[in-house]
């Protein structure tokens, strides 16, 4: 639930699927004041319906800052994906062109790139804050969350996606990854995770159906894009054979967990929070 002792005019940035609406819903019975930022053909517009908001293009960064200005916001937080366009299909202005120039190889990493308008939003004397300390309940908690305990074969291919993971975060690349009985089938790349489903699944092998598993990247913001998943990710990973799925605990999101509990028990399908740091000592 939302803190509503937290006293703030916050701005949500507002990219795509349920976490906006989220937050938004739980903030309409906190009391405090909530502005959002959404971005065309990106944002849903039912979320910000007869609330407060500004629309903006991709790339309008003084833009979204003054907005911020206008509205008194102290704090903001990034809420929702947003999926990557090329550079060069967006109108970027001047303010833009200078983050960019200043982040450097940056630019090239989804998490690079969003600490830099994160870093930008602070020169301005506005807290960029994570989504767990506005929502909680939406961190993954460590254990077992639903479905059958993991066997020692998925074990094994939980550690084994970690230990691959964690040597791929410092490039900036991927934060889940599909592994079956060893061999891994699929790492997320710009595609985003359900199509990285739909891939794995195509090249499975017939043993036990593989794992997914979403961890952050090694030196990840907190602030921005941390590991998510819901009820759809449960849902695809079941459709393409998938047994199970670990997210790392205390640093992924799980959205709707009563939901994707649910739907797991159902299918018996295990759901686990695992701590990255005990797995690979």
């Amino acid at each position: 639930m939302i803190d509503s002792a937290m006293e703030t005019n916050l701005c949500v940035i507002a990219g795509g699927g349920i976490l906006p609406r989220k937050i938004a819903d739980n903030f309409d019975s906190s009391g405090n004041r909530i502005f959002f930022l959404a971005f065309r053909n990106v944002t849903d517009p039912e979320v910000v319906a007869g609330r407060h908001h500004e629309w903006l293009e991709l790339g309008e960064v003084q833009k979204a800052i003054d907005a911020m200005h206008r509205n008194n916001v102290d704090k903001v937080v990034m809420a929702g994906p947003i999926q990557r366009p090329a550079l060069s299909s967006l109108a970027l202005d001047t303010r833009a062109l200078k983050m960019l120039a200043k982040g450097g190889l940056k630019i090239f990493g989804d998490d690079g790139l969003l600490s830099l308008v994160a870093n930008e939003i602070e020169e301005e004397g506005i807290k960029v804050i994570g989504i767990e300390q506005i929502l909680s309940e939406v961190l993954t908690k460590e254990g077992l969350l639903a479905g059958p305990a993991p066997t020692k074969i998925f074990w094994d291919d939980i550690k084994r996606g970690l230990h691959v993971l964690n040597r791929l975060g410092p490039c900036d690349v991927g934060q889940s990854i599909a592994v079956q009985e060893g061999v891994v089938l699929a790492i997320e790349a710009i595609e985003g995770t359900d199509q990285m489903i739909e891939r794995a699944g195509s090249l499975q092998r017939n043993v036990s159906g593989p794992i997914l598993i979403k961890m952050s990247k090694a030196n990840q913001d907190k602030r921005v894009d941390l590991p998510t998943a819901g009820p759809e990710t449960v849902n695809n990973a079941i459709r393409a054979g998938f047994q199970g799925l670990a997210l790392e605990a205390n640093n992924s999101l799980l959205l709707d967990k009563d939901r994707v509990i649910k739907i797991a028990e159902k299918n018996s399908f295990f759901v686990i929070g695992v701590d990255q740091s005990k797995i690979l000592q």
